[in-house]
């Protein structure tokens, strides 16, 4: 399954890098979300973080990210 996100900053003074390499096909964005407001699952399946200085959106459902989020059991040789 393919997972989406959104970064949406209230001011580019929030972003302290955005770096696109099209060389590699490489894009790389940081930013500050600044305190966290509010953390919510929007239809039970896109995480929302918003922050004083932004929101990042990612389409992940509450059952991938507990998933992703439990310790793996390693194999047995």
């Amino acid at each position: 399954m393919r997972h989406s996100f959104s970064v949406q900053m209230n001011s580019a003074e929030s972003v302290s890098g955005l770096v696109i390499n099209r060389k590699k096909d490489r894009i790389f964005i940081e930013g500050e979300l600044g305190k966290i407001e509010e953390v919510e699952f929007v239809e039970e399946k896109v995480l929302t973080l918003t922050g004083e200085n932004g929101v990042l959106r990612i389409d992940i459902s509450r059952e991938t990210l507990i998933e992703a989020l439990s310790p793996k059991k390693k194999e047995q040789n």
